[in-house]
């Protein structure tokens, strides 16, 4: 019996699929482009076993977080309305984080990390150690990264830390043109005051020579303030820094439901990053399973002298990883802030929709990023005495 050989592809056909195949190997192996970063042998191969472990949705991890999302203070100086923060929620006891526990964190898993993140709820600028922190990672090749209001008194010799520290970028969030349209999101917040300080940074930079820390202008955009946009992208220009825009979420209904603008994150149907990627470590050494947690009682953890990587896999990180692989099995989760988060329930609707064998690009979210919002700032945990809290 002769065997008929399979038809063979063009040759230009062959050439190009082997062109993307190779295309889409080398992205997969490329390292994400944080500025700053030193790759390191340890880093590399921590990137793709945390890659790996992600994609495959495993529970008990080898890796370490290549982001960490650091609570430098939970104390701000505004009252943002859509903060917890700002409209002076307590979560947990208001300080900054400790430079003995920074550098306990950087002795763990500061060889592996890419990037760390020195805010989250608070105005990072307030931890009178900030610099120096920045300086610590920055020496261990980490990328760095802040984001500040920048409305408050900066001297000459602060900024000139700033710049010296080893930062790679400084996010200040400006949401106006204008101090009406600025301040009311940024309650209490002093344009005037922001700008010049903006201008002082760039001075040092000049002064010095140096190209680092790259200066962004975070332009919130909400229904008051979208008017104003174009006068702030010249106000920037001007200032000779970078501009970046994106859709502002709001308690209660999504204020732009055309879809004009972008959120900063977007609804898709993909495991949470921040349960195999990122690690968020409050100012007090606890732990939560993302950086849109507030309450001390939605942690998963304390390091309180404990190793972190034995704690990345305790009961409670395995339990809310689970909800990605079997929801319905998922019942010691339910007590957790993530079994009803949109991003866990959206994974849950996507995976019907393959199983029903429908095409993933036929998928709509049913959530939106405003939904995922309020789910977080809408959660008031009922709060026991103070005493009784978990340690």
């Amino acid at each position: 019996m002769e065997v008929q050989a399979l038809p063979r592809l063009p040759s230009g056909r062959r050439q190009l699929r082997l062109k993307e195949a190779l295309w889409q190997a080398s992205e997969r192996l490329r390292l994400p482009a944080f500025p700053g970063m030193r790759v390191t042998a340890k880093r590399l191969l921590n990137y793709y076993v945390v890659r790996y472990q992600h994609a495959r949705g495993h529970l008990r991890l080898l890796g370490r977080p290549l982001t960490l999302v650091l609570e430098a203070t939970n104390v701000c100086n505004l009252g943002c309305p859509a903060c917890f923060t700002g409209v002076d929620e307590v979560g947990r006891k208001r300080s900054p984080m400790s430079m003995p526990l920074f550098e306990r964190i950087m002795r763990e898993l500061g060889d592996y990390a890419l990037s760390v993140e020195f805010y989250n709820w608070g105005e990072p600028l307030l931890n009178k150690h900030l610099c120096e922190m920045i300086g610590v990672a920055a020496e261990k090749g980490i990328s760095t990264l802040v984001s500040t209001n920048l409305s408050l008194p900066l001297s000459r010799s602060k900024a000139e830390a700033l710049v010296t520290s080893g930062l790679a970028l400084l996010a200040c969030s400006i949401d106006g043109a204008t101090q009406e349209g600025y301040e009311q999101y940024r309650v209490g917040g002093k344009l005037d005051l922001v700008l010049r300080n903006v201008r002082l940074i760039n001075d040092v930079k000049r002064a010095r020579g140096s190209s680092t820390p790259r200066v962004i202008w975070s332009y919130h955009v909400f229904s008051h303030n979208q008017h104003e946009i174009e006068a702030a992208r010249a106000l920037a220009a001007e200032l000779g820094v970078e501009f970046a825009i994106s859709k502002g979420w709001v308690a209660g209904p999504e204020w732009d439901d055309g879809g004009r603008f972008a959120y900063p994150v977007g609804m898709t149907p993909e495991r949470c990053h921040y349960l195999w990627r990122h690690a968020v470590i409050n100012n007090d050494g606890r732990v939560a399973p993302c950086c849109a947690t507030f309450y001390e009682e939605d942690d998963y953890v304390s390091l309180n002298g404990r190793s972190f990587q034995a704690l990345w896999n305790n009961t409670e990180f395995r339990a809310a990883r689970r909800l990605y692989r079997d929801r319905e099995r998922g019942t010691d989760a339910r007590h957790l802030v993530c079994h009803d988060c949109p991003t866990t329930l959206t994974w849950a609707d996507y995976r019907r929709h393959r199983a029903a064998g429908l095409p993933p690009e036929s998928f709509t979210p049913g959530y939106t990023t405003n939904d995922w919002f309020n789910f977080f700032f809408n959660r008031r945990p009922q709060r026991a005495p103070s005493s009784d809290r978990a340690s």
